[in-house]
């Protein structure tokens, strides 16, 4: 296999990459100066360095200097009495772009899928979560995709939340239907975002 086969292979590794389309990269990479190939390389690097995942929320994040905690999650000014369960660690960067929440998260890590098709989500890290900070909540946000696959999602861990001995009490909501069927959370902007917010149920 040449080097320009390697690096292809690696790029269709990534989500929603095929390819032609990772063949395409290959060759953007070679017709840039070797100044934009040496940021981009170091750029990776220091992602790898800095970049840990939160012990508490479990996105990936730099985390706190006082500990395993993101910057979030280590913030003694949020909501200890909210918690948003979302699919992707994008999803909270988007959430916290519309300025609309100020609570706890979870970073579910996929969703469950309705075709049969091999599927993981952190329901044991998410049980264990619960255990240690689910009394404190009053309401639980499920903020998955508007998709068949995050809706089926929610419907099982909304199930799964309403038998847990977990939490005390705290209501079990989603998000309102400002965000259209078939959307991702990831690429609802901020006014959208905030309206789903305010009509869940």
């Amino acid at each position: 296999m040449s080097d320009v086969d390697t690096l292809t292979e690696l790029f269709t590794r990534f989500p929603g990459i095929g390819p032609r389309q990772a063949r395409r990269f290959v060759f953007f990479l070679l017709r840039q100066d070797v100044g934009y190939r040496t940021a981009l390389t170091r750029a990776i690097e220091e992602v790898v360095a800095n970049v840990r995942q939160c012990s508490r929320c479990l996105r990936y994040a730099r985390l706190h200097t006082r500990g395993p905690l993101c910057d979030l999650c280590a913030d003694p000014n949020r909501s200890l009495e909210q918690l948003m369960i979302v699919e992707k660690d994008t999803d909270v960067d988007q959430v916290e772009r519309s300025g609309a929440y100020k609570g706890q998260y979870f970073v579910l890590g996929g969703t469950l899928s309705l075709t049969g098709k091999k599927s993981y989500i952190r329901e044991k890290e998410l049980a264990v979560y619960l255990k240690t900070y689910g009394q404190k909540f009053t309401e639980i946000i499920l903020a998955l995709s508007a998709t068949p696959d995050g809706e089926y999602t929610t419907e099982h861990l909304s199930t799964k939340l309403k038998e847990s001995t977990n939490i005390n009490n705290a209501s079990v909501t989603v998000l309102g239907r400002g965000l259209s069927t078939g959307s991702e959370l990831e690429y609802a902007d901020a006014s959208t975002l905030t309206q789903a917010l305010k009509n869940r149920s």
